[in-house]
């Protein structure tokens, strides 16, 4: 009776200490990351599908989402900093008009932007993106709500909305 009560009262202990361990703005990562690959891996939406059916027969979805409920989510809770985000923070696609893209991290804090076969660097200016190419500052982005405005280094402006 006393070993009954003793288990019971380790699994409550462990059920509220668990629960709220969703992590920060950072939560899944793992999951997310790999659901954005899969997603975006191929131009052909049936193609995606087929490597989205194997990767849940397989079951990678299953044992990601394991590990972030478990332990990443936990370590973004608790520190506020998920060890996994960033992993899949790449970005591949194409414009309106069919030009292939990527934003790809540099772990550095910077990112590379390959666009139209040129090359341009990417950093984090406080709330400002700075783009550069060949060490030579273009202009910077910068959001307020769901308008991006791009200032060039000459002082001229743009803005689109998001």
């Amino acid at each position: 009776m006393k070993k009954a009560v003793l288990m019971a009262l380790a699994m409550l202990t462990l059920l509220v200490s668990a629960t709220g361990c969703v992590g920060n703005k950072n939560s899944f990562c793992l999951f997310r990351g790999l659901a954005k690959w899969n997603l975006t891996m191929n131009k052909e939406p049936w193609v995606n599908e087929i490597v989205f059916l194997g990767l849940n027969i397989i079951p990678v979805y299953g044992l990601f989402l394991f590990a972030d409920v478990l332990v990443f989510n936990s370590i973004d809770f608790w520190t506020g900093d998920n060890p996994v985000n960033g992993a899949f923070a790449s970005t591949r696609g194409t414009d309106a008009e069919g030009n292939a893209y990527a934003i790809i991290p540099n772990g550095d804090g910077t990112a590379t932007l390959t666009y139209k076969g040129q090359d341009c660097t990417l950093t984090r200016q406080g709330s400002e993106v700075a783009v550069s190419r060949e060490g030579q500052l273009i202009g910077t982005f910068a959001q307020n709500g769901s308008v991006i405005t791009f200032t060039g280094v000459d002082g001229t402006t743009r803005s689109a909305l998001r």
